[in-house]
């Protein structure tokens, strides 16, 4: 948001105190304007719908945050559901590039791809896990783009003289499929 939409922004502000008998003042509603500044006016009008459907008490940003994305857990989920697509789909000899980086961050720490897809395909157990804690770091940590490789090695060999470009450009696209009800955390 930005400050044009913060008219709009106290109004569905009122709204909440209204409908939790709060009263507001201009500090608080300003200071929840700062905190929700990195929602779309009306992403953040859909996250007080859902809360006001679910919660039985007055938000703190965090929660309108929740209720748009869920928890860490909830995220961790989604992108396990992209790696599960992805081992299924495109398995462990490409070279896979995730629009969502924090999934190369938690497969590099896991073994890398071929070791994870095997893993997937071979229904054993522990990868989902591990996947789900790694994830989690990652989102902790903030994660950026430049702190993971532009894309995982598959088990087949790079082409004689292929740079890191190449193999980019030639790496398998997974898309950061959003869940149904819940947004995917921004992506660098």
């Amino acid at each position: 948001m930005n400050d044009t939409d913060f008219e709009e922004f106290a109004k569905a502000m009122a709204s909440l105190a209204e409908m939790y008998g709060v009263k507001l003042t201009s500090k608080k509603v300003t200071l929840f304007f700062d905190a929700c500044r990195t929602l779309s006016l009306a992403q953040f009008v859909e996250a007080v719908k859902r809360h006001m459907r679910t919660q039985k008490f007055f938000p703190c940003p965090a929660e309108i945050f929740e209720a748009l994305y869920g928890t860490r857990e909830d995220q961790a989920m989604m992108a396990w559901c992209d790696v599960l697509h992805a081992a299924i789909n495109i398995g462990m000899n490409r070279h896979v590039k995730f629009e969502d980086h924090r999934i190369h961050f938690a497969v590099e720490r896991m073994g890398g791809w071929p070791r994870v897809a095997l893993a997937i395909r071979a229904g054993q157990s522990w990868p989902m896990k591990d996947f789900k804690t790694w994830y989690i770091f990652a989102l902790k940590r903030s994660v950026g783009t430049d702190e993971v490789s532009p894309y995982l090695l598959g088990n087949s060999p790079a082409p004689y003289g292929a740079s890191t470009e190449d193999l980019a450009d030639t790496a398998q696209t997974v898309p950061a499929r959003a869940g149904t009800y819940l947004y995917r955390m921004e992506l660098d």
